[in-house]
């Protein structure tokens, strides 16, 4: 594994692609113990108002898996001619689609209190926004409409607030926060340029966000308070950051994934000490994520002849093991909370 100091002045390079370039920005947790066996047909149940009558119902945090499976992983699919929402087993099994509808949705991403996912979704019309499903009762629920093009939410560890980021009018994309309940959506960060993910850090002090600086389809990584204040740049010199990233449970690492276009690799980020360690070498990979326990690592790659598969390895990158091969693409997974 090795590594290096991320100081030196960025190089040139492009970024990933997915096959059939269906992923519109970029390249983002189990599901809780609430969820049914059977498929959830999501396109059968209409959305409410965002304003909800009461709410959302506290529910306790589920403990860290330790089923043999490892856990459970929710992922964007592209299943057809639409992107929608699957779930596996760590191990492989117990595959499931759960969103069906004449829509493309994204960005998959459990509350931390349990109990509900939001993604972002155009089932509304060409517009995205997010949308909130509460498994006891199977509760659908709009939470923004009419304030641009949203995607990449993430949850603050408490449970009660989202960032996403949001493209409102024809400038560069921003951060934007909006309560659990889909009241209060408001600009929290407006920055220079397009910023195409962001993550809440563990103990809520901090916000974490991939941003363009000067070449097409590449980012640096930033860091800054959670009020938008004290902005700094994390990375410098890493060719073709791509446009995801996660934090470690205990807040000290963060994911992303990086290289030239076509041959993008995993990267841990030492966030204190500002050096990278190269986790896999090759396959065209991206999208990574944390187990709750922080020792696995899911990401999708192309390792299998350019089919965009799930897969995970332990934190350290050993032990790698392919989770699902299907034809269409399966990226963005989310580890069980």
């Amino acid at each position: 594994m090795s590594q290096r100091r991320i100081f030196s002045r960025r190089r040139t390079s492009g970024g990933f692609r997915l096959p059939i370039g269906l992923i519109l920005v970029v390249l983002a947790i189990g599901l809780c113990l609430l969820i049914p066996v059977a498929n959830l047909d999501l396109g059968n149940i209409n959305a409410s108002d965002p304003d909800l009558p009461t709410p959302l119902p506290t529910i306790t945090a589920i403990p860290t898996p330790t089923k043999p499976n490892i856990g459970r992983i929710i992922f964007t699919c592209t299943r057809g001619d639409f992107n929608q929402l699957c779930m596996v087993n760590a191990d492989g099994t117990g595959y499931q689609q759960i969103t069906n509808v004449q829509a493309h949705n994204y960005y998959p991403v459990y509350s931390p209190l349990g109990g509900s996912i939001v993604y972002a979704s155009n089932q509304n019309g060409g517009y995205f926004d997010l949308f909130l499903f509460i498994f006891e009762g199977s509760r659908l629920i709009r939470l923004t409409e009419n304030i641009g093009n949203v995607f990449s939410p993430s949850f603050s560890p408490d449970g009660t607030t989202i960032l996403f980021a949001n493209r409102a009018a024809e400038g560069p994309t921003s951060l934007w926060t909006v309560d659990q309940t889909g009241k209060s959506p408001k600009l929290l960060y407006a920055g220079p340029n397009t910023i195409v993910s962001a993550d809440w850090s563990p103990d809520g002090n901090s916000i974490a966000f991939a941003m363009a600086v000067d070449q097409p389809d590449a980012y640096e990584i930033f860091l800054m308070n959670t009020d938008g204040s004290n902005m700094q740049q994390l990375t410098r010199g890493l060719v073709g950051i791509g446009g995801s990233l996660d934090w470690s449970p205990d807040g000290k690492y963060l994911l992303i994934y990086a290289g030239p276009t076509g041959d993008k690799d995993i990267f841990r980020i030492d966030v204190e000490a500002k050096t990278a360690s190269q986790l896999t070498n090759g396959g065209n990979n991206a999208a990574c994520s944390y187990s709750p326990d922080g020792q696995w690592i899911a990401f999708n790659s192309l390792r299998n002849n350019d089919q965009a598969d799930l897969f995970i390895m332990r934190a350290d990158g050993s032990s790698m093991r392919q989770i699902t091969d299907n034809p269409e693409p399966d990226w963005q997974p989310q580890w069980e909370p």
